[in-house]
């Protein structure tokens, strides 16, 4: 399988020629190792050049796989050197807009527009928000803040061109987005935070030249895939992260990698986080991942943990490291879909979210949409689930710890009082990580939608609507897609000051405990 894999042999992958053909323009992550070798240089002179300009920070607006990778950058690095601080924006809340570039000095704020099609619609109207904003406060070419990472020829890539972004990365057109983690979708904000991408790539190769080997045992992503689809196929659908604190952001590029690879034809691995995952343990499966020098964390999970629970165990020697695993991953996961019989490249059921959101902006409603389950209603069916289900909280929030803690506390209760496993996801992001499974994985889930209504709107450059009105849509077009598929859906919306928030949330919660 490791020897098709790398000679791209698309018949490794079910589907017709059509499909085959999608996924051999979608192999180019192969590469990217060797890439970024070669380019590790080149990037590194770039980024000097960028923070020479007199930036103090970079802001990335992006969704999914063009942002989470530079996101666990950020997180697990941290700006080095000069290197800049970078905080990623993937929130269409129009209070989580406004948090994230309150009290900044934009006029010395890197804006970087991440998008691999460059039609992501979070990405277009934050890019139209930030240029208006630019032009409002006096700066004559708000594209010379500016930059663009996409697929060449793309309508941001010809946004850039027009507005005069101070550059535009243009990436290979056969890598994914959750696959482009070695690309410039991650490695140029890695290279303005001041990384050492030498050490980072060579890390990436040496994993890719172990991922050539024929004998399972020694090829780490064969051997990680192939355990992977087997427990699966033995009913083990339950992947739980426990994954080193310092390192919790790979956790969340985990999660939509596996999640919107492997969920879809009524198939799909459920990544869980470090809690307790209530699942029967014939559902689970464990991977456990930190750094090597920290013992209290592996004093946490010894290997006699939980011996009735399938587990691999996996230790980083340093930071830079990360770039054999996000190889690893990769390359685990194309194996995995393979004996899933599965296409890992695509997102079929993503569409369907942005096409009911566009309905929704442009007027034209629903038709059909049915009314969602009241709390006591869902809190009927989990007491009735089966030993399948699982439940999904899906926030619309801008991120207030004082709200995230209530639903992290209800998740908990909700695994405690009917041992069902429980995520929390933040919209929209989701939509392009575990929406996909949500839609196109097992009929097994539940579906609680948590919104808040902003406390002020902010509108949108050329468009009438504003991001109330976008965040509203994508949150109830995903909201009808699911019921549409026959999922049970409620949902709780929150209006007025934080604490007010917090009460409404505890009491709207509090009767699905009682069920």
């Amino acid at each position: 399988m490791a020897e098709r894999l790398w000679a791209r042999d698309v018949t490794l992958w079910p589907g017709e020629e059509i499909a085959q053909t999608a996924i051999h323009d979608r192999l180019g992550w192969l590469d990217s190792p060797r890439w970024l070798v070669d380019h590790q240089a080149s990037l590194t002179d770039w980024a000097s050049y960028i923070r020479g300009r007199g930036f103090s920070q970079v802001v990335l607006i992006g969704m999914g796989g063009s942002s989470l990778a530079a996101e666990v950058l950020a997180e697990i690095f941290g700006p080095s050197g000069d290197g800049l601080s970078l905080t990623i924006l993937d929130n269409t809340h129009p209070d989580a807009i406004t948090e994230a570039l309150e009290n900044r000095a934009w006029s010395r704020i890197l804006f970087i527009f991440s998008s691999k099609s460059g039609t992501t619609i979070e990405v277009q109207t934050l890019c139209a928000w930030v240029l208006d904003n630019l032009e409002e406060q006096g700066v004559a070419e708000p594209g010379s803040q500016c930059i663009a990472i996409t697929d060449t020829g793309s309508p941001l890539a010809r946004l850039a061109e027009q507005r005069h972004f101070l550059d535009c990365l243009e990436t290979p057109s056969d890598v994914g987005g959750r696959f482009s983690a070695l690309t410039a979708f991650a490695m140029a904000p890695g290279a303005l935070l001041g990384i050492d991408l030498q050490a980072v790539a060579q890390s990436a190769n040496d994993m890719a030249e172990h991922c050539s080997a024929q004998d399972g045992d020694a090829n780490p992503g064969l051997s990680l895939g192939t355990w992977l689809a087997e427990q699966y196929l033995a009913g083990r659908d339950c992947l739980q992260l426990c994954i080193d604190e310092q390192y919790s952001g790979f956790g969340a590029w985990l999660e939509q990698l596996i999640a919107e690879s492997t969920g879809k034809e009524g198939k799909g691995i459920l990544p869980l986080g470090d809690a307790v995952s209530a699942a029967p343990e014939s559902r689970v499966i464990k991977v456990v991942l930190g750094a090597k020098s920290n013992a209290s964390f592996w004093h946490q999970h010894p290997e006699t943990e939980g011996t009735t629970v399938p587990s691999r165990r996996i230790s980083v020697e340093t930071n830079t490291d990360l770039g054999g695993e996000f190889f690893r991953w990769c390359f685990a996961v194309a194996i995995a879909g393979s004996i899933m019989q599965l296409n890992p490249f695509d997102e079929p059921d993503v569409e369907a979210t942005k096409v009911a959101t566009r309905s929704l902006l442009d007027g034209e409603g629903l038709p059909g949409s049915c009314a969602p389950l009241t709390p006591e209603e869902l809190g009927t069916c989990l007491a009735s689930a089966n030993d399948g289900t699982y439940l999904a909280i899906l926030t619309y929030l801008p991120a207030e710890p004082a709200l995230f803690d209530v639903l992290e506390d209800f998740a908990q209760s909700v695994r405690e009082r009917f041992g069902l496993p429980v995520t929390v996801n933040s919209g929209p992001r989701y939509l392009h990580s575990t929406g996909q499974l949500h839609k196109g994985g097992p009929s097994s889930g539940l579906f609680l939608f948590v919104r808040s209504v902003p406390e002020r709107d902010l509108d949108i450059f050329d468009e009438d609507f504003g991001f109330a009105h976008l965040n509203h849509s994508q949150a109830e077009g995903d909201r009808a897609v699911l019921a549409e598929r026959g999922r049970s859906v409620s949902r709780i919306e929150l209006v007025g000051p934080t604490m007010s928030c917090v009460a409404q949330l505890r009491g709207a919660l509090a009767p699905m405990l009682r069920a």
